[in-house]
């Protein structure tokens, strides 16, 4: 607390608990001039604490706090209660403009809108939000290097979450980048009904597609750290999709994983459990709590279930598993 802050609140219990003093006995039990008593004064009044009375011998009576807090909560809302009715009579008064006056214009094109993603945090979260409210079907194209290893569970339970929403994936990838093993191992597994996967010698740009009215494409795309752009409008968007098409066809296909791999795999029944839990994406440390064993246990067992699987993640595993029939 500062020296102000202090004399203050001295000057507001001295009036409080001393009603018939004047101020100049206030400032001199304060330690203050008059002068400054008087500011503070003032500065109390402001806060609501000190109400001016001509017939106190200090010229102020002490309000409670509580009363002050609520009159200047009160004062408050009723400024909020202004500034929202005089955003609301702006904002009708906007939109009968735009109505009145650009009814004809907007007939005359269609409607595209451009929106500006300039850090790869707002980029990561507009399309994690747009992959959840895709209807149709997401198409990506992904011109760089393979994604860091870490990111191949995340991007697999992605793909199981849209394919439970009946959502048509396709992706293509460098032919470089599919011959990394654990992009290999990615893509055998991500192609099944609903979802296909091709390589190709070269792709022009990164672009992700959802639905027909929104693409995301890099403000850069010699990097694409500098952030992106998401484009709204059927009629732009259509002839992204043009593009996409014409670098599909002339692609690869990914050939899926054989069906029965694991079929001669033998899993007891904490195995199960644990394969159940990873394919619907618990974390391993809840795994373990549940099943009353320890990180590194648990650790074993899953490197274990890959190694008798060849499969380069904990979650492919998992999949491969399901996929197989041996937890029917």
């Amino acid at each position: 607390m500062g020296e102000n802050d202090e004399t203050r609140r001295k000057i507001y219990g001295l009036i409080s608990r001393n009603p018939g003093w004047t101020l100049e006995e206030v400032a001199a039990r304060a330690h203050c001039s008059r002068g400054e008593a008087e500011q503070l004064c003032d500065e109390l009044s402001i806060l609501g604490l000190l109400a001016p009375a001509s017939e106190a011998p200090s010229g102020y009576l002490t309000v409670a706090p509580e009363a002050a807090l609520t009159r200047l909560f009160s004062a408050e809302e009723r400024q909020v209660t202004a500034h929202t009715q005089l955003v609301s009579r702006i904002r009708d008064s906007i939109s009968t403009l735009a109505r009145d006056y650009h009814r004809l214009s907007a007939e005359r094109r269609e409607q595209v809108e451009v929106q500006v993603l300039p850090h790869p945090a707002l980029v990561n979260a507009f399309l994690e939000d747009a992959g959840s409210t895709a209807r149709v079907r997401m198409r990506s194209m992904h011109p760089g290097g393979p994604p860091p290893e870490e990111l191949i569970d995340d991007m697999l339970l992605r793909d199981k979450e849209m394919e439970s929403r009946g959502i048509k994936v396709e992706a293509l990838y460098l032919r470089r980048t599919a011959e990394v093993s654990y992009m290999a191992g990615y893509l055998a597994d991500a192609v099944r009904p609903g979802r296909e996967a091709r390589t190709a010698d070269y792709l022009p740009l990164r672009m992700l597609l959802f639905d027909d009215d929104v693409a995301v494409l890099p403000v850069n795309p010699e990097d694409s750290g500098q952030g992106a752009l998401v484009v709204h409008g059927e009629v732009l968007v259509r002839s992204l999709h043009a593009l996409y098409d014409y670098c599909w066809h002339n692609a690869t296909p990914s050939h899926p994983v054989a069906s029965g791999q694991a079929v001669d795999l033998v899993l007891d029944g904490q195995e199960r459990v644990i394969v159940r839990m990873l394919a619907d994406g618990v974390k391993d440390e809840v795994i373990a709590r549940r099943l009353g064993i320890s990180s590194r246990t648990l650790s074993r067992t899953i490197s274990s279930l890959m190694e008798r699987l060849g499969a380069q993640t904990r979650f492919q595993a998992a999949l491969r598993i399901a996929e197989s029939g041996l937890l029917d």
